[in-house]
């Protein structure tokens, strides 16, 4: 199965021109039964709140990030690996 991502965004907040000052994301992978996120913030948007579309709010934050969207799909690609084949092993000990 390959891996689908979906774009989310919880809150926008906006000025009293109705301009999107803030934008908060989230990014999730799922593949099977695994999935993995991550979210942040954008201050640095002009978008109008009416008008805008999901295509600008991604390329909004896009556009401000320090990482493209290929990486950050890598590194969701590696979550789920690590979830399916997990290199560390969690352990108790009864003293």
């Amino acid at each position: 199965m390959a891996t689908q991502y979906n774009w989310s965004f919880d809150n926008f907040e906006t000025d009293t021109d109705n301009k999107v000052k803030v934008i908060h994301w989230r990014l999730t992978a799922v593949n099977e039964n695994n999935s993995a996120s991550m979210y942040g913030s954008d201050n640095q948007s002009e978008l109008d709140f009416d008008t805008m579309s999901k295509e600008d709010a991604i390329a909004c934050v896009l556009e401000h990030s320090d990482t493209s969207e290929a990486d950050m799909k890598a590194n969701l690609d590696a979550q789920i690996a690590s979830q399916k084949a997990p290199t560390l092993t969690s352990k108790t000990k009864e003293w």
